[in-house]
């Protein structure tokens, strides 16, 4: 009973495999009947059209949308973004007085031109100079009586006590008078470097004081722009890149090079600092301190870019971008073939494409949202 189990068995496997084997092969040849039909589809389709084109320009009687097309263009891409950025200058300052005091003269106006160490402005001095009077007595006294004990002391006379004293008030009131001296300079507020005056905030007769500003002094110092970038950019800006630069202001346009690009960046607006310095020439002159300046800047750049107009760049309700090619058939006759593309950065004209047409390429220009892929047109 057993063996007649097992017989029965081992036939149900081999008619299994057979069954299986006979399936593969099936759908095996049913495979290479579909794509030798589908060769077959595809040259009757090429044929089709090539027939379609020929009646078309034998029939004068058939119209075809009309297009214009452009070739692919395949160069340098770049792409920039603007910022506002302010001049500076390392000589405009604001200067403040470095004693309290009365003002007792002002000595120059707003625009007037000054000289390193020329006087500005003087406090009022009178109780400094009393002060260096009195000390200067007492540093008379105490010359004399430095100068006796010494005499003593060299000729073992008096004590040490008394010559050590003398000493130490002799030297106590030379230190006292040079101190005197410097506050009473404080009172003369004088220019730190050539320039021009531009502000001055105090009248004669008000006080002054420290951290109060008195005037504004600018020099002919060397100019920049500086200007505050988002921390995205860090690592697209980079020291010697071009940049261009309208102040509009005065209607003057100029390029030129960053020269720092800042290493902190700000934790309450996460930005860091650009700077681009001006050259010393004359045509600068015009530009003054704290005017703002737009800045173009140079964060991106491609060589040998395949890139295409932005208004040819279409859109599918799915979001896959496309443009249409156009495929030349004949003298005058194309057909309109879709192609789905992947794009990289934009700038204000152009787009760089990074995979879906050829350097060789024509795209429809001039009625791209009027056609369809697979039509055919005509060029204008």
């Amino acid at each position: 009973m057993t063996k007649q189990v097992l017989f029965f068995s081992l036939i149900a496997l081999l008619i299994g495999s057979c069954s299986t084997k006979s399936r593969e092969t099936s759908i095996e040849s049913l495979n290479k009947k579909r794509d030798s039909l589908s060769l077959i589809m595809e040259n009757i389709r090429t044929e089709m059209r090539e027939i379609d084109n020929n009646l078309a320009l034998l029939d004068s009687t058939r119209s075809f949308s009309s297009v214009t097309v452009i070739d692919v263009t395949q160069d340098t891409f770049s792409h920039s973004f603007k910022v506002y950025g302010n001049v500076k200058s390392d000589k405009s300052v604001i200067i403040y007085p470095e004693t309290p005091g009365i003002i007792e003269g002002i000595y120059v106006r707003g625009g007037d031109k000054v000289k390193k160490g020329q006087l500005l402005i003087s406090l009022d001095a009178d109780i400094f100079k009393a002060t260096m009077n009195e000390v200067s007595t007492q540093l008379d006294l105490a010359e004399t009586m430095f100068q006796k004990q010494s005499r003593l002391w060299d000729q073992k006379v008096g004590s040490e006590m008394d010559f050590l004293q003398a000493k130490m008030q002799y030297e106590s009131l030379q230190n006292r008078l040079e101190s005197v001296k410097r506050q009473l300079e404080m009172t003369e507020v004088r220019a730190p470097f050539s320039g021009t005056i531009d502000q001055i905030s105090r009248k004669v007769g008000e006080s002054a004081a420290p951290g109060v500003p008195i005037l504004r002094l600018v020099g002919n110092g060397p100019l920049s722009v500086e200007m505050q970038i988002p921390e995205n950019y860090i690592t697209n800006i980079k020291k010697g890149e071009k940049v261009k630069m309208n102040f509009t202001a005065i209607g003057v346009k100029k390029e030129g090079e960053i020269s720092q690009v800042g290493d902190y960046i700000d934790p309450s607006s996460r930005t860091f600092r650009v700077s681009v310095n001006l050259p010393k020439i004359k045509e600068n002159q015009i530009i003054k301190d704290n005017m703002m300046a737009s800045v173009e800047l140079r964060d991106y750049v491609a060589y040998d870019a395949i890139m295409i107009p932005n208004k040819l760049i279409l859109q599918d309700t799915k979001g896959i971008n496309y443009t249409y090619v156009f495929i030349n058939q004949n003298e005058s006759l194309g057909i309109v073939e879709r192609r789905n593309i992947s794009l990289g950065m934009s700038n204000e004209k152009m787009t760089e494409v990074l995979d879906g047409i050829q350097s060789t390429d024509q795209i429809i220009n001039r009625g791209i949202r009027s056609v369809q892929s697979g039509e055919t047109v005509k060029l204008y």
